[in-house]
């Protein structure tokens, strides 16, 4: 019965969230908490489950489990897990929570007070994860959080992330390490100049012919500053 009203429950958390947002696609199974930010035009793939803020364009592979705040132009892949929750792994004698816990995970506890942190968030957020804009999460990632994914990254499939991602790296392997960068440091400072994933739509439409070569979307960017091209 709990069941049934749990899925009842979130099938009209879903229909709220398709109403507020008309061009969001859920596919069967999927869900999403009802505090949940969609900025538009995102996917949620069958069985997947999305908590947080997700930014615009950004979509959620299926069968993956994704706690935080998502930029925008993120693609995460299927099966991939962000890990929020955590135990204890030096100074107590156990892990189990309920030497350290009030939320009686079992249905009780040894302590009076809360004595760890079993959700550490980054500082300055409400998120134990945070994950830039134009990233791709590979199939099968796992992330533990508390970390941050910078832009234009990229995790490699397989990949379980346990700490910071500099912007534009290519990382992967367990725990997952830097494998190499995307472009060089001046084309990464550029892009990070540009922001691109802040244009709007027509200025995508536009220039999107560009985005197949770095070489040639700055050169065109600098052709833009220089007023060379419209």
């Amino acid at each position: 019965m709990k069941r049934i009203m749990r899925e009842i429950a979130y099938s009209l958390i879903m229909a709220r969230h398709k109403m507020k947002n008309r061009d969001l696609i859920v596919q069967y199974r999927a869900k999403a908490t009802k505090d949940t930010e969609f900025e538009g035009r995102n996917k949620l793939s069958h069985d997947s489950f999305f908590s947080g803020r997700l930014g615009y364009a950004s979509y959620i592979g299926a069968n993956s489990v994704v706690i935080g705040n998502i930029g925008r132009y993120c693609s995460i892949s299927e099966k991939v897990q962000f890990l929020t929750l955590t135990h204890p792994v030096q100074d107590f004698v156990s892990t189990h929570p309920c030497f350290y816990s009030l939320k009686k995970q079992n249905g009780f506890t040894f302590v009076d007070k809360q004595l760890f942190d079993e959700e550490p968030h980054l500082p300055n957020s409400k998120y134990s994860i945070e994950v830039g804009n134009d990233v791709y999460i590979g199939y099968g990632v796992t992330v533990i959080g508390p970390c941050r994914i910078g832009d234009g990254s990229i995790i490699a499939s397989g990949a379980v992330v346990t700490k910071d991602v500099e912007p534009y790296t290519v990382v992967g392997g367990v725990p997952a390490r830097e494998l190499r960068k995307r472009f060089t440091d001046e084309q990464i400072k550029c892009l990070q100049r540009i922001k691109w994933w802040e244009k709007d739509f027509n200025w995508l439409t536009n220039n999107a012919r560009y985005f197949n070569s770095i070489d040639s979307f700055l050169e065109h960017m600098k052709e833009i500053q220089n007023g060379d091209t419209i």
